[in-house]
């Protein structure tokens, strides 16, 4: 559909041949794709172990492996946009334009990959400007730019990861109220979210991990939903539903 409605519309029986959402199938291939430059984003980080007690001790990992830090900060950068653009068309499917569903979890995700471009481009900038010689690291890791840098990477990173997992709380919510397979979904959601906010626990090093993945399996199982149509044909099986009053829900 292209005509934006602007109330609640109540469906009849028979209304499930509506055309496929292109909106909804543009989200699904860019979640996939957020998916994909994420998993680039965590693998080469991992491999720079630029993770390190200090910050003149991760400067000097990230001058050994300045290829793949960079990689890893243009690709977390690059899902970060991905992110948004994913949000976007969320925003434009029928089942928020009609009000079927809510604009939350969109809106989340959009403060989720502006907060995680911001960590991508402060980690590209610290691979680009790290000397190399050992001496010059020590003086750049004591300028106070580099600092505000190297901090502010690390705190926009947990805060897009943070509201990463709240917006999978809220979609839980409403996988729930929709019923279907995204009800068997919703359980999972939840949870991974809950874990996502673990971030915060430096300790909880195992579930940063476990946590991480599984919001790139998460994006994967909802993107190929979105982009094969399985979404709409939930949503519009339970809008048709005589159980159902077909009212739309409400924010």
């Amino acid at each position: 559909m292209t005509q934006n409605v602007s109330g609640p519309q109540t469906w009849a029986p028979g209304q499930s041949a509506r055309p496929r959402d292109a909106a909804a199938r543009a989200a699904g291939a860019l979640l996939l794709l957020t998916a994909i430059t994420t998993m680039v984003a965590v693998v080469t980080r991992v491999s720079a172990d630029a993770d390190q007690a200090t910050l003149a001790q991760s400067l000097a990992a990230i001058s050994d492996s300045k290829a793949l830090y960079g990689i890893g900060g243009a690709a977390r950068l690059v899902s970060g946009i991905i992110l948004m653009a994913a949000a976007w068309y969320l925003l434009n499917t029928w089942i928020i334009r009609e009000r079927f569903g809510s604009p939350i979890v969109p809106a989340l995700f959009v403060a989720s990959g502006l907060f995680t471009l911001v960590s991508g481009a402060c980690a590209v900038w610290l691979a680009a400007s790290v000397p190399g010689s050992p001496g010059a690291i020590d003086a750049f890791a004591g300028a106070s730019s580099t600092e505000l840098v190297a901090d502010l990477r690390w705190l926009t990173g947990k805060i897009g990861f943070a509201i990463g997992g709240v917006a999978l709380l809220a979609a839980a919510r409403y996988q729930w109220k929709t019923g279907g397979v995204l009800r068997k979904i919703a359980p999972v959601s939840a949870i991974i979210g809950v874990l996502m906010l673990f971030i915060w626990i430096d300790a909880a090093t195992l579930v940063h991990r476990f946590s991480g993945m599984a919001f790139v399996l998460w994006l994967v199982v909802i993107g190929v939903m979105l982009y094969t149509g399985r979404v709409e044909r939930n949503f519009v099986h339970t809008i048709d539903s005589p159980t159902k009053s077909g009212s739309p829900e409400h924010p």
